[in-house]
């Protein structure tokens, strides 16, 4: 029998071991398992002829670590550690009613309430609850279940699934339009920084400011001092609609104002980045297939 499958088999000796180290004696430890001394002394002698090595020194009332028995419980502490971490997690996500999805206000506003009803037909026997900020708050993982994040999609604490990538372009009502361009068609982009602009507060996890999106079109342009500032998306948008501007829309995220008439887009000035939405989740999550394909599925029926 090689070292891997006999080691594959001591699970029950290692954990003596580590419960061993941590209460200072083969009794103690007994006592913490609900065992016996004699059971708990046969799995240390079985691992220590196992590896052919000591791990304890035998002391009167307490037992002291070798450095081969040092080694050996930082290497085992920390993997049942993860094992408890992950039976932990699954056993929680296996027994718990809620199932929570964190994203921006805008985003929740504009994009998933009207679609919510259809997720929450696929989890009948879970509750959703929806966490949303008014800023494009990363949200942690350990917080909700899943998570809308924007960006490149390079978070390191769990999966990421891209569900649509950036691409903006100014939209405003359809009589500011009018009334500043003759109409929505052919408008030069460098008129447009004679027009009202409507900002949305620059953060960190930002799409193109103004000031990037002209750019982009070779126009330069500098926000004047007093320029007032929204603090989400669906105030943005909002502020357009009720005419006082332009703003820049988000392809996904403008469908449903521009579909009513509410919005229209300023044609021909749409700039594409490599970032976009994501989806975010923990790895092992029991429902991240299920939660992942519904949502690419959302996602793919705008394209």
């Amino acid at each position: 029998m090689n070292l891997d499958w006999r080691i594959s088999a001591a699970l029950n000796h290692l954990a003596a071991f580590e419960s061993a180290v941590d209460n200072g004696s083969f009794t103690k430890a007994a006592q913490s398992l609900g065992t016996t001394q004699p059971s708990v002394s046969r799995h240390i002698a079985s691992l220590e002829s196992l590896l052919n090595v000591q791990l304890f020194t035998r002391l009167h009332h307490r037992v002291e670590l070798t450095d081969a028995g040092r080694q050996l419980y930082d290497a085992v502490k920390l993997g049942l550690g993860h094992i408890r971490q992950a039976a932990k997690r699954i056993h929680t996500q296996q027994n718990s009613d809620t199932l929570s999805v964190g994203c921006t206000y805008g985003f929740a506003h504009l994009w998933l309430m009207p679609r919510f009803s259809a997720l929450q037909k696929i989890f009948p026997d879970q509750e959703l609850r929806l966490v949303t900020s008014d800023t494009r708050t990363i949200f942690d993982l350990h917080e909700v279940d899943f998570a809308l994040r924007f960006g490149e999609g390079d978070w390191n604490d769990g999966e990421s699934s891209k569900l649509f990538g950036e691409q903006l372009y100014p939209v405003c009502s359809l009589e500011y339009a009018k009334e500043n361009f003759g109409g929505h068609k052919n408008v030069d982009p460098a008129l447009l920084t004679k027009a009202r602009l409507i900002h949305e507060r620059p953060e960190k996890y930002s799409w193109l400011s103004w000031q990037q999106w002209l750019a982009r079109h070779g126009v330069a342009y500098e926000a004047p001092e007093n320029t007032y500032y929204y603090d989400n998306y669906a105030l943005t948008l909002q502020a357009a609609i009720e005419g006082q501007g332009i703003a820049l829309a988000w392809l996904h995220l403008a469908d449903l104002p521009t579909k009513a008439g509410n919005l229209v887009e300023l044609e021909g000035l749409r700039i594409k980045t490599d970032r976009g939405y994501y989806l975010a989740y923990r790895r092992q999550h029991l429902f991240a297939d299920k939660v992942v394909n519904w949502f690419k599925t959302m996602a793919q029926s705008q394209e």
